[in-house]
């Protein structure tokens, strides 16, 4: 990965930009999945409770149709006759009168499926007229069981021996308690289960019907539902003051969906359950075509990240690595790319650039070395005749007077013209600089051995085998000779080596007197220049070669010595750098 920083590269700001596209797409396709949810669960709360509202309410429509013709058999006349007036009458015209009522009472009987019974209890003969068993004699217990008390209104249900009755009484009865009779309408429960069964379409679903809600009496249920009734439903709509609603039941780590509604009339709650499972089948289809368009998001974003990839990130890469490549000077780079696409082109260019680029670079760096050469032959023919000269003239001197110190004089002599005059390599080691310029410095000793003073330090050991151009030295410590030390009486030369932080400094300074500070900044300027117009001194010839082989930021500077002549200060690179990689030589 040629960047660290995915969120950085055109490849990592592609992602967020299509990110950023699709995140509110899937965001809204999870709105509406669950407004889509939501919506049907509604619908189906809704249907619920509208089914529950409807059957209560054909119930206690029922209901009602029943009451009136209860209530209207309370005005018959011969129930009347037979509770007041039965003591006058004869056997015949009694059982008349019963078999009358008992007509009336079976078309009561026949007027609904909920009816199972119709009874009329004539307390005053101990007779009971029933619509199904004719005339029996009265059951005192159940009579007085299922008559109405007069706190009791709306449709009047008794429930007793677990069967639910509905009863009735007349204000007139009421006020003669002594002549008591009632009409008593026994309802079917089969009937009213099967009624409530076309409620319940499930196995798991079911219907219940309670009368008086707060004492719990269950009527009919379709289920055994009848814990979750008891507990969790009852005590629900207990706390729920609204007449119809839906409400949501767990039971058995199971979630029920619960519809309800209340009869003030009939005191009955009709309540329908519905598991969450069966609830759920018909958004089966949603969340399928949601995790459909959840697998569909993911499959184009991975589509489009690898192509991306591939086709984006991959070859922006690969250039990148290429640009590298040639930044660490290598020029062989060439790649390819097999689509001809904006990628082929830019790679075919880059491929053509790098080319050209090398071929500029291998005539410049010819031109380079060609012109090392030339100035490094045209400052060993600049030899200083005045010293060649003298050297002649010594040579002679001391053949004459016998110095003992001939020898090594014309040894020193020698060794300096073969390394002048030697064509070999235009770089040497820096131990090699020095030592010429130490056979210098000895030559120069023997002339001016009585007023001249030299401080040579020893090269570091660590920069001994450092790569130099030749003839960098000694040309700067003859000129400081040339212009400082033959004028003078006491000459000091001192010549330092310090190194450090990837640099080498060789420092020569002198304690010449006739140097001006006009002097110093005009040689300052010279040195300064890129170009050199013509070779002026051995000074500016190495500045030149130097910055040539180094770079700019290396060559020759001078400023006042502190000991009163010129400093000259040379700085050398011994940083090489391999691979991305720097060391001290």
């Amino acid at each position: 990965m040629w960047n660290k920083n995915l969120h950085q590269t055109i490849f990592g700001r592609l992602l967020r930009t299509f990110l950023i596209i699709i995140i509110p797409i899937y965001l809204l396709g999870i709105f509406m999945n669950r407004w889509g949810v939501e919506a049907i669960k509604n619908e189906i709360a809704e249907s619920m409770s509208s089914q529950v509202v409807f059957y209560l309410e054909d119930i206690e429509n029922d209901i009602r149709s029943m009451k009136m013709l209860q209530y209207d058999c309370l005005g018959d006349e011969n129930i009347n006759r037979l509770a007041i007036l039965s003591e006058i009458m004869n056997l015949y015209e009694s059982q008349q009168r019963m078999l009358q009522l008992q007509k009336r009472l079976l078309t009561i009987r026949n007027s609904s499926d909920y009816i199972e019974d119709v009874t009329a209890h004539i307390e005053p003969i101990s007779k009971t007229i029933s619509a199904n068993n004719g005339i029996i004699d009265l059951d005192k217990e159940e009579y007085e069981n299922i008559r109405i008390s007069e706190d009791i209104e709306g449709a009047q249900f008794i429930v007793y021996d677990d069967a639910l009755y509905m009863t009735t009484y007349d204000e007139r009865i009421k006020k003669n308690t002594s002549n008591p009779f009632s009409i008593v309408i026994k309802l079917d429960r089969d009937k009213l289960v099967e009624k409530l069964e076309v409620l319940n379409r499930n196995e798991e679903s079911g219907v219940v019907l309670i009368y008086q809600i707060f004492e719990n009496r269950l009527i009919n249920e379709t289920n055994n539902f009848l814990p979750l009734v008891s507990n969790s439903v009852i005590n629900a709509i207990i706390d729920d003051k609204n007449n119809v609603d839906t409400l949501t039941v767990e039971h058995n780590n199971e979630k029920y969906y619960t519809a309800y509604a209340k009869s003030e009339f009939l005191k009955m709650t009709l309540i329908k359950y519905m598991p969450d499972k069966i609830v759920m089948q018909p958004l089966n289809k949603i969340y399928a075509w949601f995790w459909i368009f959840s697998g569909t998001s993911l499959l184009i974003f991975v589509v489009y990240s690898l192509s991306t990839y591939k086709y984006i990130h991959e070859p922006m890469s690969k250039l990148v690595q290429a640009f590298k490549k040639v930044e660490k000077g290598n020029m062989d780079v060439v790649i390819s790319h097999s689509v001809n696409d904006e990628f082929g082109y830019i790679y075919k260019r880059f491929n053509q650039m790098v080319q050209r680029i090398s071929q500029l670079i291998d005539q410049v760096y010819k031109q380079k070395i060609m012109t090392q050469r030339a100035e490094l032959k045209q400052l060993q023919s600049q030899i200083n005749p005045h010293f060649l000269y003298n050297s002649f003239f010594l040579i002679n001197t001391m053949a004459r007077i016998q110095d003992e110190n001939l020898i090594l004089f014309t040894k020193y002599l020698g060794e300096y013209f073969r390394f002048v005059t030697k064509n070999g390599a235009d770089t040497i080691t820096l131990e090699e600089e020095i030592q010429h310029a130490r056979v210098y410095v000895d030559i120069q000793k023997m002339r001016f051995s009585k007023r001249l003073n030299v401080l040579f330090q020893e090269v570091p050991q660590a920069y001994k085998k450092l790569k130099v151009p030749r003839l960098i030295v000694q040309p700067i410590i003859e000129n400081a000779f040339e212009h400082a030390v033959e004028k003078k009486k006491s000459g000091e030369i001192r010549i330092q080596l310090m190194g450090g932080n990837g640099e080498l400094v060789i420092s020569v300074e002198d304690n010449g007197d006739t140097l001006t500070e006009e002097k110093i900044n005009h040689l300052n300027k010279k040195l300064s220049q890129a170009e050199i117009a013509e070779e002026i001194s051995g000074l500016i010839n190495v500045n030149h070669r130097v910055r040539m082989m180094y770079g700019e930021k290396f060559g020759v500077s001078v400023r006042r010595s502190m000991l009163g002549g010129l400093y000259v200060e040379l700085k050398i690179q011994t940083i090489e750098s391999f691979e991305g990689e720097c060391k001290d030589v």
